[in-house]
């Protein structure tokens, strides 16, 4: 084979290859940074019941059956939030004693009816938690944010961010 022909088809292929490798991520848009604080992967089993305590809820881990999507007025087993979560959905806990407006405020834009109209949140647990340091969480699998207070802005931005980040986000 002539050399100049040998130089043309490596050239040819190293031009091809770069061209590759440079148009297939044209139409993938950078995933957007996403609020709150990553935590480790503690794993998704399925479990009878597990006890969790610490001061704020956890973000993966051994669960049990998913709760109804809505606002409790009780608090609710962490190990079943964490199944929640597991299904794409945001868990926000807050401390018994956080103001009763604020609870308001945070059940208004997350459930029915929602206070505002183009912010119609559909997989949100709401729940006290007593042994939450800040006075309010919003949790998500991996990831989570604390309020010292309700924020409409930066929580609406985190359930928008981080909804269905998780590894069953299609399951209800």
């Amino acid at each position: 084979m002539n050399s100049k022909i040998l130089y043309g088809l490596i050239i040819a292929l190293v031009v091809g290859f770069v061209g590759f490798v440079a148009f297939r991520n044209v139409d993938k848009a950078p995933e957007q940074s996403r609020p709150g604080i990553a935590h480790a992967n503690l794993g998704r089993e399925h479990v009878k019941s597990k006890v969790y305590g610490g001061d704020e809820p956890p973000t993966s881990g051994p669960h049990a059956a998913d709760l109804p999507w809505k606002a409790y007025n009780e608090e609710i087993p962490d190990v079943n939030a964490i199944h929640n979560l597991e299904h794409g959905g945001i868990y926000i806990s807050y401390r018994p004693d956080l103001a009763k407006d604020q609870v308001d405020k945070i059940k208004a834009l997350f459930t029915e009816p929602f206070s505002d109209p183009n912010f119609t949140p559909r997989k949100v647990i709401i729940a006290p938690r007593a042994n939450n340091k800040s006075p309010i969480v919003m949790s998500s699998w991996l990831r989570s944010e604390k309020f010292p207070s309700y924020d409409k802005q930066p929580m609406i931005d985190y359930y928008l961010k981080n909804l269905g980040k998780s590894p069953e986000p299609l399951a209800s």
